[in-house]
């Protein structure tokens, strides 16, 4: 199980952090999810990082990849108190969660769907290292 949740967590981490790395304009896909032109739903919330007037998207994109990358490393047992795993979770979900609420569209539903497995994991099976290392 310990793999399984491991390669979810990248995955999550790499959905969250492609904002900072977007596909050409137009070339977005189901696992590349962020293209050049993309932009929210909310006019108020600015855009991508390369685009003017953009905090909002960095600043949840970069959060939830940094937890999702620490919980992965909190779960191989890296530098991370294991304790952390379960806040770290719920920050990257939380942080992804609302990062793919204001870019609603076909190709928000993967890392949605993950995050909603994830939150199950975390929520009705009470995931932590010790449980996921068996």
């Amino acid at each position: 199980m310990k793999i399984i949740v491991l390669v979810l967590l990248f995955l999550a981490a790499h959905f969250s952090l492609t904002p900072f790395a977007p596909a050409k304009t137009g070339e977005a896909r189901f696992y590349w999810p962020f293209a050049a032109g993309t932009r929210s739903w909310l006019p108020w919330a600015g855009g991508l990082p390369s685009q003017s007037g953009s905090v909002l998207t960095p600043l949840l994109a970069g959060a939830a990849g940094l937890a999702f990358l620490a919980a992965a490393a909190c779960l191989l047992g890296w530098a991370v108190p294991s304790g952390w795993f379960r806040p770290l979770v719920g920050v990257g979900l939380g942080a992804s969660g609302l990062l793919y609420l204001l870019y609603a569209g076909p190709f928000a539903l993967l890392p949605l769907a993950l995050d909603a497995f994830m939150l199950w994991g975390l929520l009705a099976q009470r995931w932590t290292p010790a449980l996921l290392n068996g």
